[in-house]
């Protein structure tokens, strides 16, 4: 079985009794950078919360996740019925993740809670490149379905009741409170709820911002996401991160960098060289051809909204930065920011242009107010 190095030696202070924190990422050596895997391993589990489902990842000491599979999921799952019975039976790409379904999590916790949003005409499995990421520097992560912007419910079904989306953030912050105090429950005694951490793509930003402003939040972090300029939202006094890619045609980088702008200080921004709207996601990677179920539905002849198809693939085209590329930016300042919000980095850890050198698939640009 393969561990890395910093794994091993987080494991080597566990064996001498170092923990000192709420969790015992606290003693794991700062790296340089954030853009590899943490010390844990990580699991993934699925709850329901009303008429709907929460996925949440979690970390797991290495070795504990057994001779388990790495989890996969299926963006047709997604779909009502009336669309999944238009497409090929056969087409159906999988997504295998970083994490193992219902691994037994770590005894080290609890761990800090953050929270995913999802973007418009999505689902909560959309960034798993992430979520599972967070999960293994030592959070507790949770991603519900926002099905009143759904991809459901961009093709015209919708929930009944609607919950608006601040509402619903608050109810996936009760379940895992809740789930931390179920007597033999996988995550008794691992969610640290008292102090949480919102992060969100898109639409899903705009819920970051929203609920960001919360008296538990201690950071928020919108990607490819901004203020318009008629907008009544006030931005929250938190810390924050804003990530933008350059040739977002959906949200532009201007409004994401006229909000960091904007946003109480320390506020951090970090502009992504040729990355499209959907780069902070897994959709341009799922399928053959990348695009998700929206490239799915182009290449089987169905015929779909413009709005819905540009949302849908832009930052999959071919001249645009792979998001693979892309992916280790964002892991690094997510996490970097998170660590530092919470207190597990008592100084930012790469937290600037310099850490570029640590980056190099993609280019970006960095900025600061303190």
């Amino acid at each position: 079985m393969k561990i890395s190095l910093i794994r091993i030696l987080v494991l080597f202070g566990l064996a001498l009794g170092l923990a000192a924190c709420s969790s015992d990422t606290d003693n794991a050596p700062a790296p340089s950078s954030y853009r590899d895997v943490g010390p844990w391993e990580t699991g993934v589990t699925t709850m329901m919360l009303a008429d709907r489902m929460v996925e949440v990842w979690y970390p797991v000491t290495p070795g504990d996740e057994g001779d388990r599979e790495q989890d996969a999921y299926y963006i047709r799952d997604a779909l009502p019925d009336v669309v999944n019975a238009l497409l090929p039976e056969d087409v159906n790409p999988p997504f295998v993740t970083d994490a193992y379904r219902d691994a037994p999590a770590s005894k080290a916790g609890p761990f800090p809670l953050v929270l995913f949003a999802h973007g418009y005409a999505s689902y909560r499995n959309q960034s798993t490149f992430l979520t599972t990421h967070l999960a293994s520097w030592g959070f507790v992560v949770a991603s519900v379905d926002y099905l009143e912007r759904g991809l459901a419910a961009a093709l015209g079904v919708q929930p009944d009741p609607m919950i608006e989306d601040t509402e619903l953030t608050r109810m996936v912050v009760a379940l895992l409170a809740s789930e931390n105090e179920r007597e033999g429950g996988l995550l008794q005694g691992r969610v640290a709820t008292d102090r949480i951490a919102i992060t969100g793509h898109s639409a899903g930003g705009g819920t970051a911002i929203r609920f960001g402003g919360e008296p538990d939040v201690v950071t928020y972090i919108p990607m490819s996401a901004g203020v318009s300029s008629d907008s009544t939202v006030t931005l929250p006094d938190r810390p924050s991160l804003w990530i933008t890619g350059s040739i977002d045609t959906v949200v532009e980088p201007e409004r994401s960098a006229d909000a960091f702008a904007e946003a109480s200080a320390p506020a951090r921004f970090v502009s992504i060289e040729n990355m499209g709207h959907l780069g902070p996601s897994d959709i341009c990677a799922i399928g053959d051809s990348g695009g998700g179920v929206v490239q799915i539905a182009l290449d089987a002849g169905l015929q779909l909204p413009e709005n819905l198809v540009r949302l849908g693939t832009d930052g999959c085209q071919a001249d645009a930065l792979p998001v693979e590329d892309g992916w280790p930016t964002i892991r690094h300042f997510v996490t970097a920011q998170l660590r530092l919000a919470f207190g597990i980095d008592e100084e930012p850890v790469g937290l600037s242009q310099d850490v570029a050198e640590y980056l190099p698939e993609a280019t970006f640009t960095y900025e600061e107010s303190l």
